[in-house]
């Protein structure tokens, strides 16, 4: 039996460009320092991009929860302005140099239900895949899900741009911020790109994973559900979840945990059994706090 549509997808505001390096700094110059970023030509000429370009940047720099755009009521104008992880962002790693820092925006990213970024990493099981399998069950997904179903060329964008920013080779190397077309996205280390066979591969213990990203993303899970503490098994399946949004393996997951309890002890993260299952026991917090709390634990915030 088929489940109703209840959500609306949004497709394509990307322009199948995947973010790019130094974008989102751009992006959140406009917005605190110039009042906004408009997607025009002048603006486009401006920041060095082409009339698409400017259009995708809009889309990721909303869609990783850095800008909200608010309508005025008493005019016809919208406007922008940083969120409080933007704000955090912006003050503290406005260049995007810190890794911890991808992994909040990839959350954020992921988080918004009816987009091809939280089917995949919340519903997609496939470990190993072509990217033509990857179209068909996201097509099979909006027609049984969206009140809104791709069409195949939708699809096949959609998958596109999110293998694009994603996917890594599989050669030991480091993406270089000069080559303009590299994703931040892909030094997450989350997917894997097997050249030769035309294949991918999701990643069950992805690099340098922080605990605070891990324990954002726990906390947020344990808000939505009401709860001080979640089972191992809820973190590693429930959607949005740790598990899912991060990629973790239940091995990974255990040692995001250890590492969780280990830095934050002090804090009241720890580990006990309830009943026969072991849980993991949170401070009610929200994800930017979380990432405040790595940036102090680098010394940025005094």
């Amino acid at each position: 039996m088929v489940s109703p549509a209840t959500v609306r997808y949004r497709y394509g505001r990307h322009e199948t460009f995947a973010v790019r390096y130094g974008w989102l700094t751009k992006a959140a110059y406009q917005v605190e320092e110039q009042g906004g970023l408009n997607a025009s030509l002048e603006t486009a000429d401006e920041l060095g991009l082409g009339s698409k370009m400017i259009q995708s940047l809009q889309f990721w720099v909303e869609a990783m929860g850095l800008v909200q755009t608010q309508e005025r009521a008493a005019v016809a104008t919208e406007r922008q302005r940083l969120t409080a992880l933007g704000a955090l962002v912006w003050r503290h790693d406005r260049y995007l140099e810190y890794p911890a820092t991808w992994w909040f925006l990839h959350m954020e990213l992921c988080s918004v239900p009816g987009t091809i970024w939280s089917w995949f990493f919340n519903e997609f099981e496939e470990r190993h895949f072509d990217r033509n399998a990857c179209v068909d069950a996201f097509l099979r997904h909006t027609r049984e899900k969206a009140q809104n179903p791709a069409t195949p060329a939708v699809a096949q964008k959609d998958v596109a741009c999110l293998l694009a920013a994603y996917a890594a080779p599989m050669a030991a190397e480091t993406a270089d911020p000069e080559d303009g077309v590299a994703s931040p996205l892909r030094e997450l280390g989350l997917i894997l790109r097997h050249d030769q066979v035309h294949r991918f591969e999701r990643v069950r213990a992805p690099f340098r994973l922080p605990p605070e990203a891990f324990l954002a993303a726990a906390s947020k899970l344990a808000s939505v559900l009401g709860k001080g503490s979640l089972s191992l098994e809820e973190l590693a399946r429930r959607p949005n979840g740790p598990g899912r949004l991060l990629c973790l393996g239940f091995e990974s997951l255990d040692a995001a945990v250890e590492a969780a309890c280990d830095t934050y002890w002090k804090q009241g993260v720890r580990t006990e059994l309830l009943g026969a299952e072991r849980h993991l026991l949170l401070p009610a917090k929200a994800p930017v706090h979380w990432l405040k709390d790595h940036y102090r634990r680098l010394g940025l915030v005094k």
